[in-house]
């Protein structure tokens, strides 16, 4: 089931708890996403689609707008780009989930001193904690890369409501305005950078 969406979401914050084994055992019999909120200088309407294949996986698709730059013609607002997802899923009562792990995969062109990182912030509406997870990766580095991140936290969203999960992913470059180049996340012949959000549920 593939989702494309749009607009500007957004966010609050949520609550972070030690996190423990997932159990496959605990997800609820119903599960589906029933909508979606972007937006930000990486993530032009239209730009972004979720393919999901279960309750447990959740896989963020980006196109080459999510492409940081750096170098001597490249204007310094394009060595950071944004995206703001709002995530509403909906599932049998009595449950709630949170985000455990995640995969990073795109590419990168950095020359020697350039440093780019991928990062990406997990919270839920109306709470005050968040958890993240990041990639660093140092030049001169050419090709694609992929990273499996455990999160140390967990956050779980709330018992007796469906409040919405909001991920905000961030790729940069430094530093501005010096002879190195790069460029990180770009699109590569048919690859594109992919952010795969891991989630596990417990009942309440």
């Amino acid at each position: 089931m593939k989702y494309t969406f749009t607009a500007l979401a957004l966010a609050a914050l949520s609550i972070a708890t030690p996190i423990p084994d997932p159990s496959p055992a605990l997800a609820p019999s119903s599960f589906k996403i029933a909508g979606i909120i972007s937006g930000g200088s990486g993530c032009p309407q239209g730009s972004i689609d979720i393919d999901y294949t279960d309750s447990r996986i959740l896989p963020i698709y980006f196109s080459k707008d999510f492409t940081a730059a750096v170098g001597p013609s490249v204007a310094v607002d394009q060595s950071r780009k944004n995206c703001q997802i709002n995530i509403q899923l909906q599932y049998t009562p009595g449950y709630q989930y949170a985000v455990y792990s995640a995969d990073y995969v795109g590419y990168g062109d950095l020359d020697s001193g350039v440093r780019g990182v991928v990062r990406a912030n997990y919270y839920f509406s109306g709470y005050t904690n968040q958890v993240s997870s990041s990639l660093v990766i140092a030049g001169p580095f050419t090709g694609r890369y992929t990273k499996h991140d455990d999160i140390a936290l967990s956050i779980w969203s709330p018992c007796g409501s469906e409040s919405m999960l909001n991920v905000n992913s961030e790729v940069s470059l430094t530093p501005t305005g010096s002879a190195a180049s790069g460029t990180l996340v770009a699109t590569k012949e048919s690859a594109k950078f992919s952010h795969t959000v891991y989630i596990k549920w417990r009942q309440c």
